[in-house]
């Protein structure tokens, strides 16, 4: 289960790479939408054909971390990363409402992507400790020799 719960961990780390990509595109595709030479704005069509992709993938990134939670309770990683796991699944909830809120009051949405930097520190810190944790269990144990008795 610790197996899974590494690889797992891996993925929700780059489904969250992924997501802020397609913020990205979405962001450049609305500036390409924009015609300096019409006054007219970019419709909700285009605004959604851009973002929709980042919108609809969000869920996942929730569903995957909220999935990440429950194979750590499984695998029995230990308290401390698990309250580091409730803390990232309060800021991937936080992070949806604070984009539906984002929508109708627009200096809230400044915080979306402040956490989403959060949410990437705080996934890359455990799937790096994760990791770590996995190669030192793997070295064969250094401890010291006893030295063996002279004969005199």
């Amino acid at each position: 289960m610790k197996t899974l719960y590494r690889w797992w961990a891996s993925l929700l780390l780059v489904m969250i790479i992924d997501q802020v990509g397609f913020a990205g595109y979405g962001a450049f595709y609305a500036a390409h939408k924009i015609d300096d030479n019409t006054p007219k704005a970019i419709t909700e069509h285009g605004f959604d054909h851009g973002f929709g992709l980042h919108a609809a993938f969000g869920y996942f990134v929730v569903l995957a971390g909220l999935i990440f939670l429950v194979i750590g309770v499984i695998a029995g990683i230990g308290r401390w990363r698990l309250g580091r796991h409730g803390v990232l699944a309060l800021l991937l909830i936080l992070q949806v409402l604070l984009a539906w809120i984002g929508f109708g009051v627009p200096a809230v949405g400044f915080f979306h992507p402040v956490n989403a930097l959060v949410i990437f520190a705080l996934t890359g810190s455990v799937a790096y400790s994760t990791w770590r944790e996995a190669k030192l269990a793997q070295r064969p144990s250094q401890a010291p020799q006893a030295p063996e008795p002279s004969a005199a």
